[in-house]
Formats: structure tokens, C-alpha cells, sequence
């Protein structure tokens, strides 16, 4: 597991916000209806935000950016 260092690695604000409402355990169809958008974008900065993370797995990235303070405040 790594953490965000590079600026090439930092999480957009979309990234941030799927993950944060992916952290309350919606799935992606979900998400989207949340921040009103396609799923595919959902599932697009979902899989961005994994890869940057260095995570495995959308669960690993959400506990990765929880750790390091990247989540939205929750309401």
C-alpha cells in the first residue's frame, strides 16, 4: 500500500466523491444516482482512484483514503 505523493496520483474531486459515497456502501449504480451522473463515470473514477491508491479493490482504496483523510466529511 502506498500513499498520494505525486501530483499525478492525487485524487480529482469526482474521484474523491465516489469514493466517499461508496464508503457508505452503495453500489455503483447508486453512486451515480447520487451525484447524478452515467455509472460508467462512476465506475470510471472508481477504478482511477484504485489504481492511483495502489489498492486492489474498491473496498482497499475507500480504507486507503479513509486512512488518509481523502473522504468527503460525511453528512
Amino acid at each position: 500500500m502506498r500513499s498520494l505523493t505525486d501530483d499525478n496520483r492525487t485524487l480529482t474531486a469526482e474521484e474523491r466523491a465516489a469514493l466517499s459515497i461508496a464508503a457508505t456502501g452503495l453500489v455503483t449504480h447508486e453512486v451515480a444516482e447520487v451525484m447524478r451522473v452515467r455509472p460508467d463515470l462512476v465506475r470510471e473514477w472508481l477504478a482511477s482512484a484504485v489504481h492511483k491508491l495502489g489498492a486492489r479493490s474498491r473496498l482497499e482504496a475507500v480504507l486507503l483514503a479513509d486512512r488518509q483523510g481523502l473522504l468527503d466529511p460525511r453528512p
